[in-house]
């Protein structure tokens, strides 16, 4: 008897059922694939005051030690001859530091006013400088009365400490002002003050962290 092949399925339902599958993974892939946007950098900060980078040495510098006056950056403590100190120009008036001669003042109270080169020298022992323009007999004696309520050492070696606090008249500053100075210090009254005086003088008078600087 004879045996007749049994009919095949036929593949097109299988082959219709992958490419159907393809189909929607490659439209999924393309989908996804738009939908992704490219990747961006957060944009950085804006700099403010409190976080932009500190200014350059020499630009705007601070205070080493904090205290009473306005701060004047150093200007070294080199030893000069006259003739050369006359054309050094001071970063403040009444200088507060810089070039100056290995010379001292004649004692506490002055009658006449100190040279420049003079002033920075006692500053830089750590001595405290009060000096007046004005004609102002009863303004002398009350700076006096300071002066002398610090100054407890022969004259000299106080100067030589630095703990002496010294009066004289400087027509080169404004008229009728008081100019107290340290080493990179300067406080200048339009009046008499005696607590703003002495808490100058306190914080200054003898203070090797400030006048070394």
């Amino acid at each position: 008897m004879a045996t007749h092949p049994t009919p095949s399925r036929s593949r097109w339902p299988l082959v219709a059922v992958l490419l159907i599958v393809g189909t929607f993974v490659a439209y999924v892939t393309h989908v996804k694939k738009g939908s992704e946007s490219p990747s961006v950098p957060a944009p950085s900060p804006a700099v403010t005051p409190s976080s932009a980078p500190a200014p350059a040495a020499g630009s705007a510098p601070s205070p080493a030690v904090s205290g009473p006056g306005t701060f004047y950056p150093s200007q070294g403590h080199a030893h000069w001859e006259e003739p050369k100190l006359k054309t050094f120009v001071y970063n403040s008036n009444p200088p507060t530091s810089g070039p100056h001669e290995e010379v001292f003042a004649d004692g506490y109270i002055n009658q006449k006013p100190l040279s420049r080169a003079i002033q920075a020298h006692l500053l830089e022992h750590g001595s405290v400088l009060i000096q007046y323009n004005c004609t102002c007999p009863s303004l002398v004696k009350k700076l006096t009365d300071i002066s002398r309520s610090f100054d407890t050492y022969n004259p000299q070696m106080a100067m030589e400490m630095g703990k002496a606090v010294i009066i004289a008249p400087n027509p080169s500053i404004p008229k009728n002002k008081i100019a107290l100075t340290a080493w990179t210090r300067l406080l200048m009254l339009d009046h008499y003050d005696e607590t703003a005086i002495n808490g100058f003088i306190t914080a200054w008078l003898g203070n090797d962290k400030n006048s070394r600087q």
